[in-house]
C-alpha cells in the first residue's frame, strides 16, 4: 500500500453512496439519487475497489462483467475496467498503482482471460500492459454540403418507443458480437439503463430516439440518437448527435444514415464512434464533406495466454513461437501458437521465440488490429523482419474490431 495510513478494500453496501460522489467529483459531474440504483443493478460491489485516508474515500475503481466478441465468431469473458479516479489531493502516492493491481489480481482469481478499458487519458493504462486494441472514427457531417443515398426497399426503419427497444432490439445486439471482434454484449441491466433514459443524463438534448431497420420483419439495424435545436441567423441549425449505430449490413447501414441525414431543421448530424470500416463516407455525394477523425476506443490487458489465444479463430495458419513480458507477472511466459485450419493451440516453451513483446503488444494485436509492422519499427516487437511479419499475417483480420460502446 501506498502509506500506512491509507486502506484499500471492496466497499460495503452503506458505502455505494459515497463511492458513487467520488467517482462523479474525480470526473466533474454531481451525483444523482437515481444513480445508485442502476449502479447497483450493473456493478457487484465486490468487483469494487476504494481507497480510504481514515473516513475518506480518495481512490475508485471497479470492473463490469462483459462478454466480448473475439475473431472468428467467439466470444470471452471480459472485465469492464471502470470509474477509475483519485482524489487531486492524494495523487503522486501510488493510489493508482495499487488499484490497478489489486483489480487485475482480483480478474485473475476469477478465472477471466483478459480485462479491458477505455481510456480517460490515453498515457495512462500502458504502463499496467493495457494495449490499444481498436480505434474508431468520430464522423461529423452537414447534410446541406453532402447527401446520403436512401437504402434498398426491402430495409424499412420505424421509431421505436425506448420502452419497448430491448425487447425488439438486444437478440439483434447479441448477434453482432459473433460477428465482430471487440463488440460487448449487453445485458438486461443496461438495457433497462438505456430504456430509463433519465433527464440528468441528457446534457441538455432531447431523450434519446430509437429507430430500428428491419427487412421482412427481421431487425437489421438500430441507431440511438439525441437532438439538439439551435437556430443560426434564422436558419436552421440543429444537431443529431448519434449515441450508437449498428447494422448488421450495408444495405442497413445505409438506410439508417439515410434516415439520420435526412431530419428537417437538423443539417449536423455526428457519431462520436464508428468503426473504420463504416462506409457512409463512401456513399455520401460528396465524402470531403464526411470528417473523419481516428480515435483510440478499446484497450485489451491480456492475463491468461493461453486462454485468450485459444478462444479466438485465425485467419491465416501457420505457427510462431513468441515471448511476453509481464512486469506484474499474469502473462509473462514463452508460448508456440500453432494454428491450422483457423484453429490456435498454444504450448509453453522453455526459450527460442521467434518474437518478443510485452503483454501491451499482445493486447493491442488480440482482437486483430493491423498493427504488428508498426510495432516492429518502433521496436515494440522484438525479432527479425519476417517472424513480425508472420506474427502480423496470424493476427490480423480482415474485418477491424470495433467495440460499439464506452463502458
Amino acid at each position: 500500500m501506498p502509506a500506512v495510513d491509507l486502506e484499500m478494500r471492496s466497499i460495503n453496501d452503506d458505502e455505494v453512496t459515497a463511492y458513487l460522489v467520488a467517482v462523479d467529483l474525480g470526473f466533474g459531474e454531481d451525483t444523482h439519487p437515481d444513480d445508485e440504483a442502476v449502479f447497483r443493478s450493473m456493478m457487484p460491489l465486490d468487483r469494487t475497489v476504494a481507497v480510504f485516508d481514515g473516513t475518506e474515500l480518495v481512490g475508485t475503481l471497479g470492473d463490469w462483467a462483459l462478454t466480448v466478441g473475439v475473431p472468428g465468431g467467439g466470444s470471452l469473458p471480459m472485465a469492464g475496467t471502470t470509474v477509475v479516479g483519485v482524489r487531486s489531493t492524494h495523487r503522486r502516492r501510488g493510489i493508482l498503482r495499487a488499484m490497478v493491481e489489486r483489480h487485475l489480481a482480483m480478474v485473475v482469481d476469477r478465472g477471466e482471460p483478459l480485462a479491458g478499458l477505455w481510456a480517460s487519458e490515453s498515457a495512462i493504462y500502458g504502463r499496467f500492459g493495457f494495449g490499444l486494441a481498436n480505434e474508431a472514427h468520430e464522423i461529423t457531417i452537414d447534410t446541406r454540403l453532402t447527401s446520403v443515398p436512401p437504402g434498398p426497399e426491402d430495409v424499412t426503419v420505424e421509431l421505436a418507443h425506448s420502452r419497448d427497444v430491448p425487447a425488439q432490439v438486444a437478440p439483434f445486439w447479441t448477434s453482432l458480437t459473433a460477428r465482430r471482434a471487440g463488440w460487448i454484449d449487453r445485458g438486461e441491466p443496461r438495457w433497462k439503463a438505456i430504456a430509463a433514459d433519465p433527464e440528468h443524463r441528457r446534457q441538455g438534448a432531447s431523450a434519446m430516439r430509437h429507430v430500428i431497420a428491419r427487412r421482412g420483419g427481421e431487425v437489421v439495424g438500430h441507431v440511438a440518437y439525441r437532438q439538439k435545436t439551435k437556430w443560426e441567423h434564422d436558419l436552421p441549425g440543429g444537431s443529431i448527435v448519434i449515441s450508437t449505430l449498428a447494422a448488421l449490413d450495408a444495405d442497413a447501414n445505409r438506410a439508417l444514415w439515410h434516415y439520420v441525414t435526412n431530419i428537417d431543421l437538423f443539417p449536423h448530424v455526428s457519431l462520436w464512434n464508428a468503426p473504420l470500416d463504416d462506409t457512409v463516407a463512401m456513399e455520401a455525394s460528396n465524402l470531403r464533406q464526411v470528417g473523419r477523425r481516428v480515435l483510440d476506443a478499446l484497450y485489451v490487458r491480456v492475463l491468461d495466454v493461453v486462454t485468450c489465444l485459444e478462444g479466438r479463430r485465425y485467419q491465416t495458419d501457420g505457427e510462431i513461437a513468441i515471448e511476453v513480458r509481464d512486469d506484474l507477472g499474469h502473462a509473462a511466459g514463452a508460448f508456440r501458437l500453432t494454428v491450422s485450419d483457423g484453429v490456435g493451440r498454444v504450448s509453453t516453451i522453455d526459450g527460442g521465440a521467434a518474437v518478443v513483446l510485452d503483454v501491451r503488444e499482445l493486447g493491442a494485436l488480440y482482437l486483430g488490429r493491423d498493427c504488428s509492422a508498426a510495432l516492429g519499427r518502433l521496436g515494440r516487437i522484438g525479432g527479425d523482419a519476417e517472424a513480425v511479419a508472420q506474427l502480423g499475417r496470424i493476427f490480423r483480420t480482415a474485418t477491424a474490431p470495433y467495440c460499439p460502446e464506452m463502458f
